[in-house]
């Protein structure tokens, strides 16, 4: 593809590139890269344009994740200043916050359902639920029978279950 056929396919569609990248970023600065950024990978790929059948479409897509790839590169760079990725962020700030309250109470019970648990039981669960190990391997390290760790495991399941469900 030469010049003058890139410039009759990609160029008019200019100010729908930007529009959707303005819309997007927020900026008419960034908007107006965004742009530049997709015409320079459309220049430089232009050998493999040639079968796209709708470059409008193609380019939207292409600018769409241009911008996207831009928004993510300025969060994780801390430079996100628009108004409304602030407020996003405390909100998840605070819905995680809430989240390690409500996870750090559940823990608090278990906790405290674990110890009242008989001394087989509590260390049947522990090697079950957060050793994950199997009922064979249970059986070995314990020197318990098989049927008696399955009705320990189903045991405290239970009582945990109780416990948590208590909140």
């Amino acid at each position: 593809m030469d010049r003058e056929e890139f410039k009759k396919a990609w160029l008019p569609y200019g100010a729908d590139f930007y529009r959707v990248a303005f819309s997007i970023l927020k900026s008419g600065q960034e908007a107006e890269d965004a742009v530049q950024d997709l015409y320079i990978r459309l220049w430089n790929n232009r050998d493999r344009l040639a079968g796209i059948a709708s470059p409008k479409a193609y380019g939207l897509i292409v600018i769409r994740h241009i911008c996207i790839d831009r928004t993510r590169a300025a969060s994780a760079r801390g430079t996100a200043d628009d108004i409304d990725t602030v407020t996003d962020s405390a909100a998840v700030t605070f819905e995680n916050a809430e989240k390690r309250l409500i996870t750090k109470e559940m823990l608090k019970n278990l906790k405290k359902a674990l110890e009242e648990l008989p001394e087989n039981s509590r260390k049947v669960a522990e090697l079950r639920f957060f050793e994950q190990l199997e009922y064979g391997e249970i059986v070995k390290r314990t020197g318990l029978s098989y049927i008696n760790v399955r009705v320990l495991v189903n045991r405290a399941r239970k009582k945990l279950s109780e416990a948590l469900g208590k909140q």
